[in-house]
């Protein structure tokens, strides 16, 4: 089972599964857990552990289900996104990234599209989206590069020859960096 969002969940108890959508029933508003088919899992909040590539989380208090009758314990899909979510923000944080509102404030101060300094850093399409949605984090080189871009302001000029003596112009990224 893959977590959402490149969340890697890691058991925070010697019996603990994470469930998510898959293997959740909705009955007549009753959550029914899938292993056993009891219809009586409840919320609770309880300390979680996760990893973001490789970065160990511990979240305080996680609201998810647990069945009273085998004790598995798993989440909805909104938990289950609310959970990836806080990760993304705690491993941010300890990684001291820049957050997702900087990075907007940093493309749109020198004029660049999304698809400009997705060219401007060789990246693939879509993801600056996904950095200013906080969906994903950005590598530590990637932020090391957004701050000099912010600090020194003739580095995207220099980015920019670079790219066209490399040949990296080319193609689909020749007009985003004109």
């Amino acid at each position: 089972m893959t977590p959402p969002h490149g969340a890697a969940f890691a058991p925070a108890a010697p019996r603990f599964k994470v469930i998510v959508f898959q293997l959740i029933m909705m009955v007549k508003n009753n959550i029914v857990c899938e292993v056993c088919s009891s219809e009586s899992a409840g919320k609770v909040s309880e300390s979680f552990r996760a990893s973001y590539n490789q970065t160990l989380v511990v979240l305080p208090s996680v609201e998810m289900y647990s069945c009273s009758q085998c004790g598995e314990k798993f989440f909805t899909p909104e938990q289950a996104k609310h959970v990836g979510k806080a990760v993304r923000v705690v491993v941010r944080e300890q990684l001291g990234l820049l957050g997702p509102e900087r990075i907007v404030e940093i493309r749109r101060k020198y004029g660049l599209s999304q698809e400009r300094l997705e060219a401007l850093l060789s990246l693939g399409s879509k993801v600056v989206t996904r950095w200013e949605t906080g969906r994903v984090l950005q590598t530590k080189q990637a932020d090391d590069l957004l701050r000099l871009i912010d600090k020194v302001p003739g580095v995207i000029d220099v980015l920019r020859e670079i790219r066209e003596e490399s040949g990296h112009s080319r193609g689909s990224h020749r007009s985003a960096l004109v």
